[in-house]
């Protein structure tokens, strides 16, 4: 797996930057509360690249942000197009942070994997 620039880094509200996959990917996202979180969450949402970019968010799950520097992840199958984790729940007394790491594609192909 290939660990890419976070899609929210230490943030606390909004929707982050978004995890290109132009090839079909298994993705595995880690979320990570910084300092003493009292409530937050976070959504994992993909958009289809079938559809026009960044016009229909369909989420795929909501995870609470850990507590006291804890990590959840979640992870999903092939996939393609577009992700974002949004802060759903805005993160109190801490921050939130969340790393993709994407399973490497095939050697003889350019990886056009990337974090926008």
């Amino acid at each position: 797996m290939r660990v890419l620039k976070p899609l929210q880094d230490k943030a606390t509200t909004g929707a982050g930057k978004r995890l290109v996959l132009p090839e079909p990917r298994r993705v595995r996202f880690l979320i990570r509360g910084e300092g003493p979180v009292s409530a937050g969450a976070v959504t994992i949402e993909c958009c289809p690249e079938s559809t026009k970019p960044g016009k229909f968010w369909t989420e795929l799950a909501t995870i609470p942000v850990p507590v006291d520097n804890g990590l959840a992840q979640y992870y999903t199958e092939e996939a393609s197009g577009l992700f974002r984790a949004r802060i759903s729940r805005p993160v109190s007394n801490g921050t939130v942070t969340v790393t993709p790491l994407v399973s490497r594609g095939r050697p003889d192909q350019p990886d056009r994997t990337r974090v926008v």
